[in-house]
């Protein structure tokens, strides 16, 4: 059996396939890190002229209204006062923090900063978010303003007791394991998912081409299938090695950050009762969490591809269904659909490990069920029942591997 597993290693790692894979992740790695992460421009950063600009033109209007009648005035002016006169105080220890160099002191007004702007803001028709969140989706625009500002006073509020320097880097998330944890919310799953599919899918088909070579290992199909799926996790979490080395780059030009990091968690009360409730976790913990996951994902992609070899023998089939498993979400996918359906027991719900593991997801889907240790359940439940189907027909004479 191990002279089959090196036969099958050799094989899969000189395939010009898989050689193509891992050189085209190469270069996404290579183009994200020295061309897309120095142009990352987060909407919410440590910008000094963005800051004192709000604050020299409230504080031109409340100089204008100073000892005048405010009753005279309409409503509107009234409460444009009342709110100035309450927030530009908070911008005003901002710009001093940055002017001493102070970002201990920074994070504690922007903290309160944060707040204060998003309880007087949201559902305000006189007051509105950075315009930037208005770009995409702007039908919900409001709320997932509303969401990334409780989600930064959550971040604030967990760097007033931080042990480690604070840095503008990691105040605006450029470091190593912010840019991961970036990553892991947003095309990182399903690039990883997507080369495990292509890595994997004629590991079983293209033993057509050689059957005499293969006859020559006297072991049954399912300690093939065994190996097989041994090489092909093997291959899938090799991918990670083009993706580290580029994320020590990312480090030396930014910082590596720290695991102890705060990482927001979502709350499913701002969605009962629009109060907003955050937690946090560690930066370790959440990519502890995530790597779970997408492990978990690994297997049920590599046990689906092997099932369907066995069944369809067909390259193109196998990427169908892979494609359906690993796209799946996008059929159900809309804002507020977990009112109406449990999305939470589809295994295709947990594909976007980062968002649900920050509960994101909750928030998007309006579901309170969705979290990482059920999706962690329902995939090894489904890599178990793949398992299970395989090693039965693998049993059968009719599905044998070499005829």
């Amino acid at each position: 059996m191990w002279g089959y597993f090196n036969f099958e290693f050799k094989q899969f790692f000189t395939n010009k396939k898989n050689i193509a894979v891992f050189a085209l992740l190469t270069f996404v790695t290579i183009f994200y890190v020295f061309k897309l992460a120095p142009a990352y421009d987060p909407i919410e950063k440590v910008d000094y002229d963005e800051i004192e600009a709000r604050y020299l033109t409230r504080e031109e209007f409340l100089d204008s209204m100073f000892g005048k009648n405010l009753s005279e005035y309409h409503d509107s002016v009234q409460y444009a006062v009342s709110i100035f006169d309450f927030l530009n105080p908070y911008d005003e220890q901002r710009l001093q923090a940055l002017d001493d160099g102070n970002l201990r002191k920074y994070v504690v007004a922007t903290r309160d900063w944060y707040f204060y702007t998003n309880v007087y803001t949201y559902r305000n028709d006189l007051l509105a978010y950075n315009p930037r969140y208005y770009m995409d989706d702007r039908r919900f625009a409001e709320d997932e303003a509303y969401y990334a500002y409780l989600e930064q006073f959550q971040r604030y509020d967990a760097y007033k007791r931080v042990w480690y320097d604070l840095t503008i880097e990691i105040l605006e998330q450029r470091t190593t394991l912010q840019t991961l944890e970036r990553l892991l919310k947003g095309p990182l799953p399903y690039i990883i998912l997507i080369a495990t599919l292509l890595l994997t899918i004629d590991i079983v088909t293209k033993d057509r081409r050689h059957p005499s070579i293969l006859k020559g290992f006297p072991i049954a199909d399912w300690k093939r299938l065994f190996v097989k799926a041994c090489i092909g996790l093997i291959g899938s979490m090799l991918l990670w090695i083009p993706i580290i080395v580029g994320l020590l780059i990312v480090g030396f030009q930014f910082g590596f950050g720290n695991f102890d990091l705060p990482v927001p968690v979502y709350g499913y009360d701002m969605i009962a009762n629009e109060e907003g409730k955050f937690v946090y976790m560690s930066m370790g913990m959440f990519l502890f969490r995530c790597f779970l996951l997408l492990a978990a994902w690994m297997v049920v992609v590599v046990s689906a591809v092997l099932l369907c070899s066995i069944l369809l023998r067909q390259e193109l089939l196998n990427m169908v269904v892979g494609a359906l498993l690993i796209f799946g979400e996008r059929f159900y996918t809309s804002r507020g659909v977990g009112y109406f359906w449990n999305v939470e027991y589809y295994p295709t719900s947990y594909v976007q490990v980062g968002n649900i593991v920050s509960k994101y997801q909750n928030f998007y889907f309006t579901s309170k069920g969705l979290h990482d240790v059920l999706g962690l359940k329902l995939l090894l439940i489904s890599a178990v029942i793949l398992f299970v189907f395989k090693l039965l027909i693998s049993l059968s004479n009719r599905f044998r591997l070499i005829k």
